[in-house]
């Protein structure tokens, strides 16, 4: 599953959650993704603003922004042309909130699939998310 090195920026407070993600990405053998936490939308702006990108994992419920259209919508507009992908554990309730395009995962899903399924899963989720947007945008 290796390929393009990806520099993804993970918005998550739950340091526990970043991990698992990286783990389950790790346990993918994709060792081409590399990871920048950021645990605030404070933290994710200034990130933004500093730091090259080739995707935005987000979290939509953060210790500065619990309101998921205003988390969203100040990562989207900060991210440009880099693709949001949005990994949340309320994505169900918060749905509505999720403008058209932005792809999204429910962590309750993909994280508890039997079979060892979810970590290839989320991988290729992440590197397609990434590389279909960048085909699009050439």
């Amino acid at each position: 599953m290796a390929g393009k090195r990806l520099k993804v920026l993970h918005v998550e407070d739950d340091f526990a959650d970043a991990l698992l993600v990286q783990n389950a990405v790790c346990e993918a053998g994709d060792f081409d993704i590399a990871f920048t936490v950021a645990r605030t939308l404070k933290e994710a702006r200034r990130r933004l603003k500093s730091g090259i990108y080739d995707l935005v994992l987000l979290d939509l419920r953060l210790p500065d922004s619990l309101n998921p259209k205003e988390t969203i919508g100040a990562v989207t507009a900060l991210s440009g042309d880099i693709p949001v992908l949005v990994l949340s554990g309320s994505t169900r309730i918060d749905a509505e909130a999720l403008p058209d395009g932005v792809k999204w995962l429910d962590k309750n899903e993909h994280f508890t699939v039997d079979g060892g399924g979810a970590p290839i899963h989320l991988a290729g989720f992440i590197r397609q998310t990434a590389m279909s947007h960048n085909v699009q945008a050439i």
